[in-house]
């Protein structure tokens, strides 16, 4: 099938890999030294718990044009996302799959649907891959050939198309996970990374830092959140999440992990290099769940609260690792 992956950073990178190792026609959309970079030395990544490198040569495109496609994979930050919403709109492919981190899934669906006439299924995804680039080469963190989560806003997804996408990634290790409600997965999903994120500026982007009552501010934080999605109403995705964070066994794997992510170089690959080299999409997905939150001012939140205070304003942390 042909497919194409719009954005080509380490999700978009790893996403365009197994596609191309499962036999599809793969085209990547790519821009400035990036995709030159591509059409002379392929798609390079260091897959770092492998201890692997791979090498594909994905058709590189710097612009849309009218070729067809069976399913785009749009893979951006958060707010970049919103930038490309007309190109995804007019792209020849009657399937869109919008991939990242995302707190306005209603507002982008309505908006590719009212731009295309509603002549596509829109889906959402999100790709469980990190790293960093650097000097023409992916450096990717995953398992298998990584793991994408992957549904339509609010209901489940026709066994059809549950088939069609778990064809594109036939012939590789891509775990391909769906979720009946990827609107609450995301939300859930930020709920959880964002005291990380306040910790990770906190600490100056040096987790090692931080102390075991910190880490485990972090995860009583996250419960805050968890409540008050869930007294806003939305279902807990995956389900049965919330148990992570209540006392227990889940409860201290947890712990275990983010004591990991702290101290190994995996864990800052997955965690601190985005913070670094990412801080817009934090800033925006951070003020996206402040206006979640806004729905219910009253709503106690204060692990929440005095670990995202504890860290500096967000214009300071801007003029550290880069302007939006």
């Amino acid at each position: 099938m042909k497919v194409l992956v719009y954005g080509a950073g380490v999700i978009g990178g790893q996403i365009a890999h197994a596609l191309s190792k499962s036999g599809n026609e793969v085209t990547v959309l790519a821009r400035g030294e990036w995709a030159e970079t591509l059409r002379r030395k392929g798609l390079r990544i260091h897959h770092f718990i492998q201890k692997t490198d791979t090498t594909d040569h994905p058709h590189v495109i710097t612009q849309l044009n009218d070729q067809a496609y069976d399913a785009v994979f749009a893979v951006m930050q958060y707010r970049q996302m919103e930038r490309i919403l007309p190109d995804l709109a007019k792209v020849n492919s009657p399937v869109v799959v919008l991939t990242g981190n995302n707190l306005s899934v209603d507002e982008m669906e309505k908006t590719i649907l009212r731009d295309s006439n509603g002549s596509k299924t829109v889906l959402f995804g999100f790709g469980s891959t990190a790293g960093v680039r650097r000097n023409g080469i992916l450096t990717a963190v995953h398992t298998g050939d990584g793991k994408l989560t992957i549904g339509k806003a609010h209901e489940d997804m026709p066994e059809n198309l549950k088939m069609r996408i778990r064809q594109l990634f036939s012939g590789s290790r891509m775990s391909v996970s769906f979720c009946d409600n990827m609107d609450a997965w995301l939300k859930y999903h930020a709920a959880f990374i964002l005291p990380v994120v306040h910790l990770s500026y906190k600490t100056g982007c040096d987790l090692k830092k931080a102390s075991r009552a910190e880490r485990s501010l972090v995860l009583d934080a996250a419960k805050d959140a968890y409540h008050l999605l869930m007294e806003l109403g939305y279902p807990v995705r995956p389900k049965g999440d919330e148990k992570t964070l209540e006392p227990g066994l889940l409860r201290a794997l947890a712990s275990l992990i983010l004591a990991l992510a702290a101290k190994t170089e995996i864990g800052a690959l997955c965690t601190v290099e985005h913070c670094r080299s990412a801080c817009g999409e934090m800033e925006d997905l951070d003020t996206a769940f402040e206006k979640i939150r806004a729905r219910r001012p009253d709503f106690p939140m204060p692990d929440y609260d005095r670990l995202r205070h504890s860290m500096p304003a967000w214009k300071t942390i801007r003029e550290e690792y880069g302007k939006k």
